[in-house]
C-alpha cells in the first residue's frame, strides 16, 4: 500500500487547527517520498541563497536616553582593579571627591528652642572641657557670639554665673565684650551687677583678641537705662567691683542717662556707707561737687540718711536754706528712682 493512499497530508493540514512548527524533533522518517525530500532541499537553498545576499543586520536598541553628558564625569579608581578571584570591584567617583572626616559643626552650633547653643548651656554651667572643644572646633568667631532669645550671649551667661574660667576662655577665643541683652547690658554690666570681680578681671585682663581702645569704650559703654558698669557695681554696692572697673580706667564721673548721676550720687541716694566712703576718701579722681540734670550734688541727695555725715564739712559753702527745698525735690526723685530700679527687668519683646 503506498503512503499516498493512506496518509494525505494536504487534507491532515486543512482538517488539524493544531499546525505542525516543522521542527523535526526526530530523525527524518524513511517514509518522505522523493518528491517531498526535493521540496525541503529547495526551500533550504533558497534560504541559504537569502542570508548570503542580505546578512540580518545586528539588533540595537535604543532607549532614547542621551547619558554622554551625565557620564562625562565617571571615572573608575585605578586603585580597583578586578580580578577573578578578587572580592574588591571598582569604586565610581562622580566630580570631586569629598571627605566625610568633617564633624557636623551646625550641630553643635544649632540653637533650640531658647535659642540656646551648646556652647550656651556649657558656659552657663561652668563645663570648661567642652567649652573648650567647642572654642577649637568653632570655624568662625561669629559663632561664639550667637544670641539666645534674651539677647544672651555665652559671655553673657559665663559672666552670670561666675564662671572666671570660662569667661576667660571665651575672651581669648575672640569673644566679644560689646554685645548688649535685651536690656542693653554688656558681659561687663552683668559682672559687675553680680560682683563677680573674677570674672570683671577674665574681661579686662590684657589679650590679643581685644584692642585697648575697644576695651575703653567698651568699658563706658551704657545701657538702655543710661547706666555704665560703674553705676550698675554702686547700685548693688559692690565696693571691690568698683575698684576694679576704676583700675582699668572706668569712668568714675560718667553721669548716667536718666537723672546724670555719677556713682557718688547714685551712692549717697542710697544711703551706701561704704560705696560713698570708698569714693570719697580712697579713689582718686572722684568731683564731690559734680551736678545732675537738676543741678544737684551728692551732698543733696543724701541728706538725712545714713551717708549725710560723710559729706559734713564737703560743702560748707553751701547755702543752708536751700536744704528744705532739697529735700522736697529728694523725695519726689528717690521715688522716681526706686520706680526706676524696681522696673529693671527684661524687656518683652514679644
Amino acid at each position: 500500500m503506498s503512503f499516498k493512499k493512506d496518509f494525505d497530508t494536504s487534507k491532515k493540514i486543512q482538517e488539524d487547527e493544531n499546525t505542525d512548527s516543522g521542527f523535526l524533533s526526530g530523525p527524518i522518517s524513511e517514509q518522505l517520498t522523493s518528491e517531498d525530500c526535493d521540496l525541503a532541499e529547495e526551500s533550504e537553498r533558497a534560504r541559504s541563497r537569502l542570508s548570503e545576499e542580505d546578512p540580518e543586520p545586528e539588533l540595537q536598541l535604543d532607549s532614547g536616553l542621551d547619558l554622554s553628558e551625565c557620564l562625562s564625569s565617571v571615572k573608575l579608581s585605578d586603585s580597583a582593579v578586578y580580578t577573578p578571584t578578587s572580592q574588591t570591584t571598582p569604586t565610581v567617583t562622580i566630580g570631586d571627591e569629598k571627605t566625610h572626616d568633617i564633624p557636623p559643626l551646625a550641630i553643635l552650633f544649632q540653637q533650640d528652642d531658647d535659642g540656646d547653643t551648646q556652647l550656651h548651656i556649657a558656659a552657663v554651667h561652668g563645663c570648661e572641657k567642652s567649652v573648650g572643644t567647642l572654642v577649637r572646633v568653632c570655624p568662625d568667631k561669629d559663632w561664639l557670639n550667637v544670641p539666645n532669645d534674651f539677647g544672651q550671649t555665652a559671655l553673657h551667661l559665663a559672666a552670670m554665673s561666675g564662671h572666671a574660667v570660662v569667661t576667660r576662655m571665651l575672651v581669648m577665643a575672640g569673644a566679644s565684650l560689646g554685645i548688649r541683652d535685651l536690656v542693653g547690658n554688656t558681659p561687663l554690666h552683668v559682672a559687675a551687677a553680680a560682683g563677680y570681680v573674677g570674672c570683671l578681671q577674665a574681661f579686662l585682663a590684657p589679650a590679643p583678641e581685644q584692642q585697648q581702645r575697644r576695651l575703653a569704650s567698651t568699658l563706658n559703654q551704657k545701657n538702655y537705662n543710661g547706666q555704665t558698669c560703674v553705676h550698675v557695681a554702686a547700685m548693688a554696692g559692690h565696693v571691690d567691683a568698683l575698684q576694679t572697673l576704676v583700675y582699668y580706667g572706668a569712668n568714675i564721673n560718667a553721669a548716667e542717662g536718666l537723672c546724670g548721676w555719677t556713682p557718688l550720687h547714685v551712692a549717697a541716694a542710697r544711703g551706701d556707707v561704704d560705696t560713698a566712703r570708698y569714693l570719697l576718701e580712697k579713689c582718686a579722681g572722684v568731683d564731690p561737687s559734680a551736678l545732675d540734670y537738676a543741678g544737684r550734688t551728692a551732698r543733696k541727695l543724701a541728706l538725712k540718711n545714713k551717708a549725710a555725715a560723710l559729706f559734713d564739712g564737703s560743702e560748707g559753702s553751701e547755702e543752708e536754706d536751700s536744704d528744705s527745698e532739697d529735700e522736697m525735690l529728694l523725695e519726689s526723685d528717690q521715688s522716681l528712682f526706686d520706680r526706676i530700679r524696681d522696673g529693671m527687668n527684661a524687656i518683652n519683646v514679644a
